[in-house]
């Protein structure tokens, strides 16, 4: 069955893009008109997920605000019939059932942990996408990456799934690279390999952290321990163990994929999506 239930982590602090995060939400900074999560919550939808649940820090307020309404603001849009801004205001609301979870400080730390502070809201029988909220697929043909992801995962009969980028081999090192095996016109996770030395890496083919999990390769999370070079859980050691047992299937990205966590690359995509959007309107 289809996933129509995603997890989006945007707990993270977003050191990287300090200043401005100390007080703006790292996942909530624009490309163009919209924060830069919005356009994976689009997709999303485009996608046919029809329940979306945010992994947050405690006392985060801004991406509830905008996902779920902020009376007072839309009641002094409502005094100065604003009808337009409000019907633009209410397309957002009701995209898909929105939910919210807290991380709390003492859970740890690393990738892993925000899939274990959402997996009590998870039905164990169903598919679910899990993914990070500072990045995305930009699509200029309009089409849906996770769209095109979910339908990978149904046609290869994986019980989890994973986006990649195909990368030049002079980047590879800055990743965590795939090996895979092909068989039946798919290809499957084999191992993962963090940041490879130069001309050692398996393939061209990296993670980009978006993930189509089953109930049974959740379980594995439940078992990830800290690394001892990092102290942090990764959810690519759960992954790659449910992998051992179970087909985890590899699908490549068509579009673009723009990594919104530091300053230059927030730039980049800002000029991407408006570059696209000029093209458009011409």
């Amino acid at each position: 069955m289809n996933p129509t239930t995603a997890v989006i982590f945007a707990a993270g602090t977003g050191t990287r893009m300090l200043p401005i995060t100390a007080v703006v939400q790292k996942e909530m900074l624009p490309i163009l008109n919209r924060p830069v999560i919005d356009y994976i919550v689009s997709d999303l939808v485009s996608a046919g997920i029809k329940r979306i649940i945010f992994v947050i820090r405690p006392g985060q307020t801004s991406l509830k605000e905008f996902y779920l309404g902020n009376p007072g603001f839309q009641q002094a849009l409502e005094r100065q019939h604003k009808t337009n801004a409000l019907a633009l205001l209410d397309a957002v609301h009701s995209q898909a059932i929105f939910e919210f979870v807290e991380q709390q400080p003492d859970a740890g730390y690393g990738t892993a942990i925000p899939l274990l502070t959402a997996l009590p809201l998870l039905d164990p029988n169903e598919s679910v996408i899990v993914c990070g909220g500072d990045d995305f697929v930009w699509r200029a043909d309009g089409g849906s990456e996770f769209a095109d992801f979910i339908e990978t995962y149904r046609a290869s009969g994986g019980e989890g799934a994973l986006m990649s980028l195909e990368l030049p081999t002079d980047q590879l090192a800055q990743y965590g690279v795939l090996s895979i095996e092909s068989r039946g016109g798919f290809s499957y996770l084999t191992d993962l390999i963090e940041k490879p030395a130069a001309g050692s890496a398996p393939t061209n083919l990296v993670n980009i952290s978006k993930y189509i999990l089953n109930g049974t390769i959740r379980e594995y999370v439940k078992a990830v321990k800290p690394r001892a070079d990092t102290r942090e859980s990764y959810i690519t050691d759960a992954i790659l163990a449910g992998s051992k047992q179970h087909p985890v299937v590899v699908h490549t990205v068509s579009g673009e994929y723009l990594d919104t966590g530091n300053p230059v690359n927030w730039l980049k995509a800002n000029q991407a999506v408006a570059g696209t959007a000029i093209t458009v309107k011409r």
